[in-house]
């Protein structure tokens, strides 16, 4: 299971400075939506330039022109490229098909939001269509705003691993102390946790622990 660092910051210099010191112990290195929206896509390059032998992901959020997102993404050096479940699906297979051309990225689609919108039913049918396009990752989503209201991805984690055989990534408030709580969902492949580690006050500390954990799930 791989460990996923997303650095949601504003600024490229403390995002880097966090990275250096968890590398070790990282095997994804996310430039998150706020990092690519303030500084641009030269954050993914300079995190493949920085750290060419790890796996380098831009959540993009990409919510239109699926094709045209996926391409510059990947042209800077992105292996995985976030877009939208929420989307209209011909987003979502402009991505996939874009992302054909580029051996080396991934179409990950986020589904966070979806439910709240649709409920249960309308999620399990979004991710049967979803199926369908064949992305490479499906990404259960708590987001930030819904972490404030007290919600976490734990329950919608198990209950969608069960839905589908689609490799999941999952995000949200996951942190040393609950990450335990993702075990035995065998379709998992990637956690990501931003704030558990970089708002932690020890990185470096924060990181390895996390990582043997999931290494344990």
């Amino acid at each position: 299971m791989k460990l996923q660092l997303a650095l949601d910051f504003i600024e490229l210099a403390p995002a880097l400075e966090i990275a250096e010191k968890t590398a070790d112990y990282v095997d994804i290195l996310e430039a998150g939506t706020p990092l690519i929206k303030a500084v641009g896509l030269e954050s993914v390059r300079t995190l493949k330039d920085r750290f060419a032998h790890k796996i380098i992901d831009a959540d993009m959020k990409a919510a239109d022109v699926g094709d045209l997102e996926t391409k510059i993404a990947a042209q800077a050096g992105a292996n995985i490229v976030h877009v939208l479940g929420i989307t209209p699906l011909q987003t979502i297979k402009e991505a996939v098909l874009e992302a054909k051309n580029y051996p080396d990225t991934k179409i990950t689609v986020d589904i966070g939001g979806i439910k709240e919108l649709v409920g249960m039913e309308g999620l399990k049918q979004r991710i049967k269509q979803i199926e369908d396009i064949a992305p490479d990752y499906l990404e259960v989503h708590t987001t930030i705003s819904q972490q404030r209201e007290g919600m976490a991805p734990f329950s919608d984690i198990r209950e969608i691993s069960k839905l589908t055989d689609l490799p999941l990534a999952v995000a949200g408030g996951i942190t040393a102390q609950n990450a335990n709580e993702l075990k035995d969902i065998g379709n998992l492949e990637i956690v990501i946790v931003g704030g558990g580690i970089t708002k932690a006050q020890d990185a470096l500390a924060e990181a390895k622990k996390i990582k043997k954990i999931i290494s344990q799930l």
